[in-house]
């Protein structure tokens, strides 16, 4: 493990404004030569934006995901943006990250043994539909 967490709010916001709009999330996600759903990322934003400005501050966004306004419901936007490194899969590191930032205070298991849980091909990783597995038990 690295020991430096990845701060999701901090990707998203390149120019370090303090604030994340729809387009810095999909600049992040294309700059991994990926795409992603914009209606998606439109409703990430708009889930946390209580300000109606269109964009997400860190004070918006801590409160979203702490009041748990921000859900992950498209297993496959969610991989996009927590396969932070772009190599396809997700690693104890961005495991750890997700649970930090959208499952605060309700995921209590440790990344790794979660990790271990839902790697069903023993690799030390999350594919696409092992991750799409996790977030379906862990939304029950």
């Amino acid at each position: 493990m690295s020991g430096h967490p990845v701060d999701v709010f901090d990707l998203w916001d390149h120019d370090g404004d303090g604030q994340v709009s729809v387009e810095d999330i999909l600049a992040g996600i294309r700059a991994t030569g990926r795409e992603v759903d914009l209606e998606a990322v439109e409703r990430l934003v708009a889930a946390a934006d209580t300000d109606g400005d269109h964009l997400v501050s860190r004070a918006e966004f801590d409160a979203a995901v702490l009041g748990g306004r921000i859900e992950v419901t498209d297993a496959a936007a969610a991989f996009e943006v927590f396969d932070v490194n772009g190599d396809g899969r997700i690693s104890v590191e961005e495991l750890e990250s997700m649970i930090r930032h959208i499952g605060a205070g309700r995921i209590d298991e440790p990344a790794a043994d979660l990790l271990a849980a839902a790697d069903l091909d023993g690799d030390g990783y999350l594919s696409p539909a092992e991750f799409r597995a996790l977030l379906d038990f862990l939304s029950r």
